[in-house]
């Protein structure tokens, strides 16, 4: 097995997969716990007092109560029924009139990118020189040969070797939230909430 696998099988990539995904699911959470504190603080009446709890669920052991419903009312000039011209209030409920976010995390994309680069160059050079000499006289013919031999033989071998090592690692994570269609429950309580639209002239108000 080379390096450079037994290096990929030591990367976390249970980690580097799980820890984005954790993430998302919790930022899912909290952006659904957002919606719900944006429609009890826009929506409804908040009491007075030090002791109004801050979120709808003040206590876990009981149901939700999100008190008194928040409208704004604004008065305006129109002609009336009889051609006349008269002043009318309307109340419209904040929820109705508010977009409420609902955010959804639609896709999460994990790219991770590992590049490794391991290589050893080995170099091997080997010499052999060889050098010889004979050399031969005599004085005279019944006088013996002189011969004179020198041999010198030299080898080299050098060797080198070099290890190159590269390490490049990439994470990029893309998430793509959109803005998901709201609950049934919660259209419907909107439904309900543009039926409390009421208009009616000043003169009829108590």
């Amino acid at each position: 097995m080379s390096r450079a696998v037994a290096e990929l099988q030591q990367i976390p990539f249970s980690q580097l997969i799980g820890a984005p995904l954790k993430a998302a699911v919790e930022a899912q959470a909290l952006a659904a716990q957002s919606t719900i504190e944006f429609i009890h603080k826009v929506g409804f009446k908040q009491p007075s007092g030090n002791d109004a709890p801050d979120l709808v669920f003040d206590d876990v052991t009981k149901d939700a109560s999100a008190g008194e419903l928040r409208s704004v009312t604004f008065s305006y000039t129109k002609k009336d029924e009889n051609e006349g011209t008269n002043e009318f209030s309307l109340t419209v409920p904040f929820l109705a009139i508010t977009p409420i976010p609902f955010i959804r995390i639609d896709e999460v994309t994990i790219d991770f990118n590992a590049k490794l680069t391991d290589s050893v160059q080995r170099k091997t050079s080997s010499e052999f020189n060889l050098d010889s000499e004979v050399k031969g006289s005599y004085s005279a013919f019944w006088s013996p040969i002189k011969v004179e031999a020198r041999v010198s033989a030299t080898y080299n071998q050098k060797s080198s070797s070099s290890e190159r090592q590269q390490r490049e690692y990439t994470l990029q994570i893309h998430v793509r939230a959109v803005q998901d269609e709201m609950p049934a429950g919660l259209s419907r309580m909107l439904d309900i909430l543009e039926q409390a639209i009421q208009e009616q002239p000043k003169s009829d108000q108590p």
